[in-house]
């Protein structure tokens, strides 16, 4: 093999292997800050969501209402399916025939991994804006504090008792 060949050859070779070691390090930082947005999710869901709620299913049960919290984790799936990390508060009213699980009657906060938000979902279509994809309900994690959840949950009861 010529000299020069052998010269040009090995620059496109270094070029490959150098966008291949930046490509290779690009992933696993994106790895690397999606666990670090899991394991933060997870600290606030314990330490700041779940006794607001279990605060408010307390209360809430004592007046005849019927409660029930539910967490999930993050999942990665098959062909691309997650199950992404949450917390729910589902409510029915005293007096009500309704089942336990009815989604229209629950407080849900979850993880939006592919953007590192938080989306608040409290049965309200107007404040929605169009399910886990809306623009609308969407927090960066820093913004997920006892206060925010604890507006939120008041107008999701006052909505379901009204």
């Amino acid at each position: 093999m010529a000299d020069h060949l052998r010269e040009a050859l090995g620059k496109l070779l270094d070029k490959h292997q150098a966008r291949r070691v930046a490509e290779l390090a690009r992933e696993q930082k994106l790895k690397e800050d999606d666990a670090m947005f899991l394991t933060r999710f997870q600290e606030i869901r314990h330490g700041v969501i779940r006794p607001v709620l279990e605060a408010a299913a307390a209360q809430l049960e004592e007046c005849g209402h019927r409660c029930s919290i539910a967490e999930q984790e993050f999942t990665a799936g098959t062909a691309g399916r997650i199950g992404e990390a949450s917390i729910s508060l589902r409510l029915v009213p005293a007096g009500s025939k309704a089942a336990l699980h009815e989604d229209r009657s629950s407080l849900s906060i979850v993880t939006r991994h592919y953007n590192k938000t938080v989306w608040i979902d409290a049965g309200d279509p107007s404040t929605s804006g169009g399910g886990t994809a809306g623009a609308k309900g969407g927090h960066p994690l820093e913004a997920i504090t006892a206060q925010l959840i604890e507006e939120q949950l008041l107008a999701f009861v006052g909505r379901v008792l009204a």
